[in-house]
């Protein structure tokens, strides 16, 4: 019996030797947490120990509330709370006032799992007042909202929050100010409001917003920059207000399936966009007014399958293309009007699969030698594509050329070359003095020319393959030819004395 009372001491005096050198900071290797006993007895193990110098991890089936931590007013490393299907709130963690490092609730194992299923509040952390790394909330399917989190001020790092199937609102974020890196929201789909944020000014990362049911962007209407990307996608968008004041974006802006957005009203003020701009598989999209101000994209301009889209304008003063223009598959775009002002880009020039699209006015002031390849490709009523920009790219290609399968006139590369005057005529390009009418015609067309033509005038029509079909000397502005015994197909007309050289196209149906 001695022996036992002995051993009692012994350890008692080995536990209270080992403990006394936790007076006030403590664990630079941090601890984890498995169960509910070794949280109601870290006081013991580890008395007077209020700062965790390293991290702590928080995971146990068993862990039903955090009151044995107390006494801890900071932690020095991240803190990770997970797999807690218990734990209803976080009290206890009452009297931290700062974390040093990261603040998970909730993360998703990558081979599944994961998250607080029981939690419905983050009640215990209204002491918490910064986060020096970052704050992810993530598979917490019964957590509401955000109140708790009502005195932290600022988040050092990268805000994420994923996968809450509950969340109705950000509210609990008030205070917070600057964002240090990114800024995520996914998957949280009774989530229909930014509200909570609306104190926040500067964002130092991405913004991605995908699988949620926001109707706008109200809560971010404080933000002027955002320093990398812009990522939209959601279902229940109609409006980009509460972007309003977002005055430049310094990496790529993407708007990807948002089936409900009208148009990008909200981008009013933003003047540059630093990397791509794309536009991409929006349903409803009939504009893209919002984006006036913006006179710079560094990198692609993508369009790309707007179902209703039907103009450009919107991009009127966007001068500079950094990398590829690409529009394609927009089924309602019968114009590129709103590209005018686009004076160079720094790839490829990619026009495909715009279905009533029937011109290439809008590229006219693109400099040929900015373009790196042409493609122009599945257009089924495109059959002007004359334009300035592309004659030039023709005349004086640097790269790779595709075009096939438009409209007459602009059905392959050589049609286009024939129209803009390459092939069969040096140095002359169609010219729009020449009237030709009616045009298509099946039996006779009018060439009238705007002066008289001087002796040795001959008027020529021929085929794409710059074979002359019809030949002859004319003396008046207007001369009647019988085009019925030509098949059917794409022609020009050349008049020509020793001076002038005049060139129009017809149709012959």
């Amino acid at each position: 019996m001695r022996r036992i009372a002995l051993s009692i001491i012994m350890i008692f005096f080995i536990q209270f030797s080992g403990s006394a050198q936790f007076v006030g900071s403590c664990l630079p290797d941090g601890i984890a947490f498995h169960t509910q006993a070794q949280i109601d007895s870290f006081q013991i193990i580890y008395p007077n120990c209020t700062e965790i110098e390293g991290d702590v991890y928080i995971s146990g089936n068993d862990i039903t509330n955090l009151n044995g931590l107390n006494v801890l007013t900071s932690i020095g490393g991240g803190l990770t709370v997970n797999y807690c299907n218990a734990l209803t709130s976080l009290t206890g963690l009452d009297n931290v006032t700062s974390i040093g490092g990261f603040l998970w609730i909730g993360m998703l194992d990558p081979v599944g799992g994961g998250g607080n299923p029981s939690l419905t509040s983050l009640t215990g952390l209204e002491g918490l007042t910064s986060i020096g790394g970052s704050l992810n909330i993530s598979h917490n399917n019964s957590l509401t909202s955000l109140t708790g989190l009502d005195n932290v001020t600022y988040i050092g790092g990268a805000l994420s929050i994923s996968h809450n199937n509950s969340l109705t609102s950000l509210t609990g974020l008030e205070n917070v100010t600057s964002i240090g890196l990114w800024f995520h929201i996914s998957f949280s789909f009774a989530l229909t409001s930014l509200s909570g944020l609306d104190n926040v000014t500067s964002i130092g990362g991405d913004v991605s917003i995908t699988g949620t049911h926001l109707t706008s962007f109200s809560g971010l209407d404080n933000v002027t920059t955002i320093e990398e990307d812009l990522f939209i996608s959601s279902n229940a968008l109609t409006s980009l207000t509460g972007l309003d004041n977002v005055t430049s974006i310094g990496g790529s802006l993407s708007l990807y399936n948002n089936n409900t957005l009208t148009s990008l009203i909200g981008l009013d003020n933003v003047t540059s966009i630093g990397g791509e701009l794309g536009i991409s598989d929006n349903d409803a999209l009939t504009s893209l007014s919002g984006l006036d101000k913006v006179t710079f994209i560094g990198g692609n301009l993508w369009i790309y399958e707007n179902d209703v889209l039907t103009s450009l304008t919107g991009l009127d003063n966007v001068a500079s293309i950094g990398g590829d223009l690409n529009i394609n598959e927009n089924y309602a775009l019968s114009s590129l009007t709103g590209l005018n002002n686009v004076t160079s880009v720094g790839g490829e020039l990619w026009i495909k699969s715009n279905s009533v699209l029937t011109s290439l006015a809008g590229l006219d002031n693109i400099d040929a030698g900015s373009i790196v390849d042409l493609s122009i490709l599945y257009n089924s009523y495109l059959s002007t594509c004359e334009v300035e920009s592309v004659c030039d790219y023709l005349a004086s290609p640097t790269g790779i050329i595709y075009i096939y399968h438009n409209a007459a006139g602009c059905y392959d590369q050589q049609e286009v070359e024939a129209a803009c005057g390459i092939t069969s005529i040096e140095g002359v390009r169609l010219s729009d003095k020449v009237l030709i009418y009616p045009n298509p015609s099946s039996n006779q067309i009018t060439v009238e020319l705007p002066y008289t033509p001087q002796r040795n005038s001959f008027l020529t029509i021929y085929n794409i393959n710059s074979q002359h079909l019809i030949t002859r000397r004319i003396t008046e502005q207007k001369t009647v030819v019988d085009v019925s015994g030509l098949p059917t197909g794409f022609y020009f007309v050349k008049v020509a004395d020793e001076n002038t050289v005049t060139v129009g196209k017809v149709v012959k149906k």
